[in-house]
């Protein structure tokens, strides 16, 4: 598990620092606040070594990258100037550090580029000359554990003519897996996942939980053109595209905990697209899937309703066992700024709630 985070020039975050991340990790605040800016931040540090995530995390805010001025969308104020640094500690005694900065072309680059328009032409230094930005380079380094040195790597993401090139880092092996899930990318090869539990025998869990919403659903199964199909008694099986959104959404998100066992699943906005009365089955079917699959969950939410529902399963006597292994932090931004985290163990979250005490 991910223990802790220190983000710097990252988005609208200047500088946070997060210690003492559980199993279950909520963030919550007010819209602008940086939630969703610390789980990409999350996802980059999982997936370290892969220079494709810096152009993904864009792609998830349907932020379409097409001009090498682009590349300012991950560095705080859009300036290429600022350090944007990244560094995070593992329960295994890992720690990881993440350095990204702008790839100047070089000279000979620029005089033979075709096309350079004038946001082309970033000035990435202080130099009296503008320098061609043409990609990012992203260095990283990995500590085994206190006991083992240091070991640092080199990825890079170029683009040409419109094409984005990643340059993965040599002798290098990724060790952790995580996904990030968000209303834009929840749906993504889901009949993939679900093909995979299926064969694997694992398909009742999820026939278990969709029939807490739905009784009538007795079966789950795949058909052509990776279309899913749910048995409610009929003649016919029904697309579940068609049974309701939130149907889709609980079924996307279980497969999703289930398929990244051992791993970490990032979600944002989690209570999207459900209906309030599925929010009890919602918790009680992610905290036992990710505690069965040890998957550990960073989630956004800025919803009463879904910490209330999260307060009352964790209060009942199935779930009191799980107290423990859940944090909430409150993202605040004090100013234009600084911004800042404040952390909730069960008994204090549980207090605010009963006291409603706003936290978000």
């Amino acid at each position: 598990m991910i223990t802790n985070i220190h983000i710097q020039g990252f988005r609208g975050i200047s500088s946070l620092k997060i210690d003492d991340f559980k199993k279950i990790n909520l963030f919550l605040g007010k819209n602008n606040c940086g939630k969703t800016s610390i789980l990409e931040a999350l996802f980059l540090i999982i997936g370290i070594s892969n220079p494709q995530l810096s152009y993904n995390i864009n792609k998830f805010r349907n932020l379409l990258q097409t001009e090498s001025d682009d590349f300012r969308f991950i560095f705080n104020k859009l300036d290429f100037d600022m350090n944007l640094r990244i560094a995070a500690g593992f329960s295994s005694g890992q720690h990881r550090i993440l350095k990204i900065k702008p790839h100047l072309a070089s000279d000979s680059a620029v005089n033979n580029a075709q096309e350079i328009t004038q946001t082309d032409k970033a000035i990435a230094s202080t130099s009296s000359k503008p320098e061609l930005v043409d990609g990012l380079v992203l260095n990283f380094s990995v500590t085994k554990d206190k006991k083992n040195k240091s070991k640092f790597f080199k990825s890079e993401l170029l683009l040409s003519h419109h094409t984005f090139t990643p340059k993965s880092p040599k002798g290098y092996l990724e060790t952790v897996t995580g996904v990030f899930v968000s209303p834009n990318t929840l749906n993504l090869d889901l009949s993939g996942r679900l093909e995979k539990l299926i064969v694997t025998k694992q398909k009742e869990i999820i026939i278990r939980t969709l029939q807490l919403i739905d009784p009538k659903i007795n079966d789950i199964s795949l058909g052509n053109n990776n279309m899913i199909y749910v048995d409610l008694g009929y003649e016919r099986l029904v697309p579940v595209n068609i049974v309701g959104d939130g149907i889709l959404r609980l079924l996307s998100l279980i497969t999703t905990i289930s398929f990244y066992e051992n791993g970490i699943v990032l979600i944002d906005e989690i209570e999207n697209g459900l209906h309030y009365s599925a929010l009890k089955v919602l918790w009680k079917t992610i905290i036992g899937v990710a505690h069965q699959k040890n998957v550990q969950l960073f989630i956004t939410t800025h919803s009463k309703e879904t910490l209330e529902n999260l307060n009352y399963v964790l209060k009942s006597k199935n779930f009191q066992q799980y107290q423990s292994d859940t944090r909430s932090f409150t993202i605040r931004r004090h100013d234009s700024e600084k911004v800042m985290s404040y952390p909730y163990a069960f008994e204090k979250f549980d207090y605010s709630i009963e006291q409603e005490i706003e936290m978000r």
